[in-house]
């Protein structure tokens, strides 16, 4: 019945189904969002860059050497010992797709976006891409290399540069830094650097992994690194994850000193550093009468500094959520935790330790319980507005608790409020939790045994709030209303059917909820295979290669592609979208 119901007039419609498939040029098998079938390709060799043209010809070849000037979606693939790939001044709307890339440069940027540009780098789903650039691409070094763009992808003054995709991008850099961002100016605009989803490794012999002049932005994806200086920088602002999302995942195994920005927030994400000297930093030299700050509102953040301090700002450190585990190996001055500034914690977890004897902190009076093992007399802080420092701990007695031994924080009912294996040799403990009772007792222990105890010094938090989380349909209808707890998570109900859409999930965070919040329930068309809103001819296309198998689609764009819903994807499917977007019948939403 299907075959007839559709045959009689879907044959010549089936034709240039066909054609679609076979003569419009693919520009990779990528998540839809960055499928354009006009896109222009470019397979680079040692012997030079072949080109299948498309929609977009804003580009120039030399040798092995591609320039683009013009905005569109070009394709870059293949092998070259010594390529580049440049976007020239003040060049909009560009999306470059790294499609199995190997590109080393001699004596400049294998990618560079120049001054002005608006860029879009992309790693494309399934792929894995190398860039490499030599010795050579360092003007400090070799002043006379006129070439030299000191970074294997150097982002200009100006240049507002994403770099994102599900596929895999390692930057080898043997010149100066793996990844620079310029300056914002007057004359050339704003600048950023915004790196999402991708996974990317990044490994540098002489200077930083990722150095922005400006503003950093890592929204998400997995990023290591392997620097000889900063593992990642940023001379202004430096934000990691978004409130209520999973975050990035950060490992920094080795650095000089692992992560320095002059304004440094990290919002959500699993973030590990390893440095020989600070962990972190909220630090700029060239700046004067700034208000340095380094702000934890959530995620994970794990911290080892073999000689410096672990986490130092040259100004305040506000922990309000997520946990910090700060370890420092030094005995001499450096610190696990410092701050020229205030210290404030209102929430989360912090645990600072290591071989320091000490740390001087000035907590403000505000901050959630606390408590201090092995320093004599720990002075307050100023405090914050309107109130006086902290009060002093008591006397404590030194602690030397050996590398690798199990401790514990328990309570005056034995109960362990904390607990973890140090990691280095271990003089010195601050641990703040809302767990803590401000005027309770807690006693440390190496093992079973007994080694100090203190007195929780800080404010006991206000009790909870309670929040009012709204789940809606789609037209605004209300499906269920839960309160919850400030910083609870609230239950989402079973999303409602809608005819000829399928559910996508919600919209908007009921994790980790601080505040009255309205949740969507979110669908997308039937046929929309590659969610953009509109049943078109691309989907049609993708459909058309999901029944021949020429791709393999997940499971949830399975369901939006069997259009007839007979559990089977096939040219039928492909026949009848393809009829609605050229307008031969319509399919009811």
């Amino acid at each position: 019945m299907k075959a007839s119901k559709f045959l009689s007039r879907g044959m010549a419609i089936l034709l240039v189904a066909f054609m679609l498939l076979f003569f419009v040029p693919l520009a990779f098998t990528a998540k839809a969002e960055y499928d354009d079938p006009g896109a222009t390709q470019f397979v680079f060799s040692d012997s030079g860059i072949t080109v299948t043209e498309g929609d977009y010809t804003g580009y120039e070849i030399e040798g092995t050497a591609l320039t683009l000037k013009g905005a569109g979606t070009y394709v870059v693939s293949g092998s070259c010992t010594d390529g580049s790939i440049k976007v020239k001044k003040n060049t909009k709307g560009v999306t470059l797709i790294l499609n199995d890339l190997t590109l080393t440069s001699f004596d400049t940027a294998p990618i560079a976006c120049n001054k002005s540009t608006e860029v879009i780098l992309v790693a494309a789903p399934g792929t894995s891409n190398t860039l490499t650039d030599s010795a050579y691409n360092n003007d400090d070094i070799y002043p006379d290399n006129g070439n030299a763009e000191n970074a294997v992808i150097k982002c200009k003054d100006g240049s507002q540069v994403t770099i994102c995709g599900t596929g895999t991008l390692n930057v080898n850099s043997n010149g100066k830094n793996g990844i620079k961002s310029g300056s914002t100016t007057e004359a050339e605009g704003e600048a950023w650097l915004h790196i999402k989803d991708v996974t990317m490794n990044i490994t540098v012999v002489v200077n930083d992994g990722i150095n922005a002049e400006q503003l950093l932005f890592i929204e998400s994806g997995n990023i290591t690194v392997s620097a000889a200086d900063d593992g990642i920088h940023s001379d202004y602002t430096m934000n990691i994850g978004e409130a209520g999302t999973e975050g990035p995942t950060i490992n920094i195994t080795n650095s000089y000193e692992g992560i320095e920005a002059a304004t440094l927030n990290i919002y959500s994400g699993n973030v590990q550093v390893k440095a020989t000297d600070d962990g972190m930093n909220a630090a700029n030299s060239d700046l004067t009468n700034y208000p340095f700050s380094m702000n934890f509102y959530g995620g994970t953040v794990y911290v080892l500094a073999e000689n410096g301090d672990g986490v130092d700002s040259n100004g305040s450190i506000t922990v309000s959520g997520g946990s910090v585990t700060i370890w420092s190996r030094s005995t001499s001055d450096n610190q696990p935790l410092d701050a020229d500034g205030t210290i404030t914690i209102t929430g989360g977890t912090v645990l600072a330790a290591g071989g320091s004897s000490g740390m001087g902190l000035h907590m403000n009076s505000n901050s959630q319980p606390y408590v201090t093992y092995g320093r004599s007399g720990m002075g307050g802080g100023p405090g914050g507005p309107g109130g006086p420092g902290g009060p002093g701990n008591p006397q404590q007695p030194q602690i030397n608790i050996p590398m690798g031994s199990e401790f514990s924080i328990r309570d005056t009912s034995g109960n362990t409020i904390y607990s973890g294996t140090t990691v280095y040799n271990t003089r010195y403990i601050f641990f703040s939790s809302r767990t803590l009772i401000s005027g309770n007792s807690y006693t440390l222990y190496s093992g079973n045994t007994s080694v100090a105890t203190s007195t929780a010094q800080g404010t006991n938090p206000p009790p909870e709030t309670m929040h009012t989380v709204t789940f809606v349909d789609w037209n605004g209808n209300v499906l269920a209303q839960q309160q919850v707890e400030h910083g609870g998570s609230a239950i989402p109900p079973q999303a409602p059917l809608r005819m000829y859409w399928l559910f996508s999930g919600w919209i908007g965070n009921y994790t980790e909820v601080t505040e009255d919040v309205t949740i969507v329930a979110g669908y997308v068309r039937l046929g929309d295979v590659d969610e953009s809103d509109s049943v078109d001819t691309t989907d049609a296309l993708i459909i058309l290669r999901y029944a021949m198998n020429i791709l393999e689609p997940s499971e949830f764009e399975q369901q939006l592609a069997d259009i007839d819903r007979d559990g089977d994807v096939d040219v039928i499917d492909a026949i009848v979208v393809l009829r609605h977007a050229i307008g031969i019948v319509e399919i009811p939403y």
